[in-house]
């Protein structure tokens, strides 16, 4: 089941985003989040957070239409995100999207990506996406679809990423090793409509920037 979380970051409501949120088969708000939803007049499965970003009057709509509420105190030790995406785990997603996840500060938006971590020994297949791109964490061999011209930039979340090999793309790979902190892995270019992203140990953020 695809799980759509919707935070409450920065998000360009465009077509696409729209087409990607009706598709979700369980939708939660993330805290304020929840905003981004009323401006599509949509209403999630699930509401979780503090509830300190969303207006009164939205959340006696929630209460009064059964939307599932999780409140949890101001003060605690986890994000609103956080606590949304272990609740989508708990009741076996086995597709889970993040929107809202980028842009504003950026320690959000590093936690954010970290997060993503939490469901790879699962292996359930995660992203943060926004109107310009899609961001995974992979540990294992990673299939995107896109347009020709797209750009695809990989970054070692892990000391090493060793076995890294790269099709569909301007510069491929094969069995490439490449290191936490360099810039090797930046701004190829799709020049098929598939790429095919292996990994044979370690960690990896895959970027996919859309090319419109």
């Amino acid at each position: 089941m695809h799980w759509v979380l919707m935070a409450n970051g920065p998000l360009a409501l465009s077509p696409a985003i729209r087409r990607f949120i009706s598709s979700a088969e369980r939708l939660i708000g993330v805290d304020g989040g929840s905003r981004h939803l009323r401006t599509m007049d949509v209403l999630p499965h699930l509401a979780v957070g503090d509830m300190d970003s969303i207006p009164d009057d939205l959340l006696a709509q929630y209460r009064s239409e059964g939307v599932e509420m999780h409140l949890h105190p101001p003060k605690k030790d986890a994000t609103d995100l956080e606590l949304a995406l272990e609740l989508a785990l708990e009741r076996g997603a086995k597709r889970i999207s993040i929107l809202g996840g980028t842009g504003g500060r950026l320690d959000h938006t590093l936690g954010n990506l970290f997060l993503l971590a939490r469901c790879l020994p699962g292996g359930i297949p995660a992203c943060i996406m926004d109107q310009e791109q899609c961001i995974h964490l992979t540990d294992q061999t990673l299939t995107l679809d896109g347009a020709v011209g797209d750009t695809l930039s990989l970054l070692p979340a892990t000391p090493e990423a060793r076995g890294v090999s790269l099709t569909g793309l301007e510069y491929p790979l094969h069995d490439a090793t490449l290191t936490f902190g360099t810039s090797w892995g930046m701004s190829n270019v799709f020049v098929e409509n598939r790429v095919t992203v292996t990994i044979g140990s370690g960690r990896l953020f895959v970027f996919h920037l859309f090319r419109s």
